[in-house]
């Protein structure tokens, strides 16, 4: 990298500078998160590439999940090389992790971050595929008489945090503080109960007239059982009652068991799809 190049970490009081690079830049990559991206001003690896005291890069990749870190941002001006830059604030990043990360991750939205990546030595792992519902409620065969559902309350958080991380891989959960973010910025939060355990539960955002279901989740040991189909159809009540039609869900490329569910209850594919790429250190 040219010697008048100088990369640091990004502190809190950079945020105002960041607002305003970020605001006028093209190449810029932020990751969809219950986080923006200048909240994570103050964790590290948050790197600032400056030119003559002038931010003309930055890349955020906290990890929050300790095996894993999301390229949460990514932004370059566009009279800058963006591969060269790419690489030594990535490889400074890496320096940041030790042998605490051992899979870095990004959700890819733009072609030129794609091109970058794969340039870079990151591969396709997933994609994410976008469903959208056909305003059609299903109707459930067989009936459990002993589940209870209800709205989530905060005090549910800490057991739906392990359900959570007991549903997911590393990759996918949620850590205490985006849980706590997703249920605060919730439409409509619900769990089910059986004997007192959690044993699913489901967050969806909401937004005028349309819905998205954002998270759902079942403990592995009694999928199968229509919990997740009680769950499903409960949220879908819930928004009608609203008026909310319009009802949007991600899911990934290779999970058949989340897509079928989906299906089931009328979400059809609407072929809008991302990459989720991934770097091994």
């Amino acid at each position: 990298m040219a010697i008048d190049i100088k990369i640091r970490p990004a502190g809190k009081n950079d945020f105002s500078e960041l607002a305003n690079f970020l605001s006028f830049e093209y190449f810029v990559h932020r990751h969809l998160d219950w986080r923006s991206s200048l909240d994570w001003l103050g964790h590290q690896p948050f790197l600032i590439a400056e030119k003559e005291s002038e931010i003309v890069a930055t890349l955020a990749s906290p990890p929050d999940i300790p095996s894993v870190a999301w390229i949460r941002l990514f932004a370059c001006n566009a009279f800058v090389d963006k591969s060269l830059i790419w690489d030594e604030l990535f490889n400074q990043s890496l320096k940041n992790y030790g042998d605490e990360v051992n899979l870095i991750a990004a959700l890819v939205m733009d072609k030129w971050f794609y091109k970058l990546l794969t340039s870079n030595k990151f591969d396709v792992y997933q994609e994410i595929i976008v469903m959208e519902w056909n305003q059609k409620i299903p109707s459930i065969s067989g009936h459990q008489k002993d589940y209870l559902i209800r709205r989530m309350e905060y005090e549910d958080l800490p057991a739906v945090l392990t359900l959570d991380h007991l549903s997911f891989p590393p990759l996918w959960q949620l850590s205490t503080a985006d849980l706590k973010n997703a249920y605060l910025n919730s439409g409509y939060a619900s769990i089910i109960e059986i004997d007192g355990r959690i044993l699913a539960y489901q967050i969806s955002t909401e937004s005028l007239s349309s819905a998205h279901l954002a998270r759902l989740a079942v403990h592995p040991d009694i999928r199968g059982k229509l919990i997740g189909s009680y769950i499903m159809h409960d949220m879908l009540i819930h928004f009608t009652k609203k008026n909310i039609y319009r009802i949007t869900v991600n899911t990934q490329n290779d999970n058949f068991a989340s897509q079928n569910l989906y299906t089931k209850f009328g979400f059809l594919n609407t072929r809008e799809n991302y990459p989720i790429m991934t770097f091994q250190p």
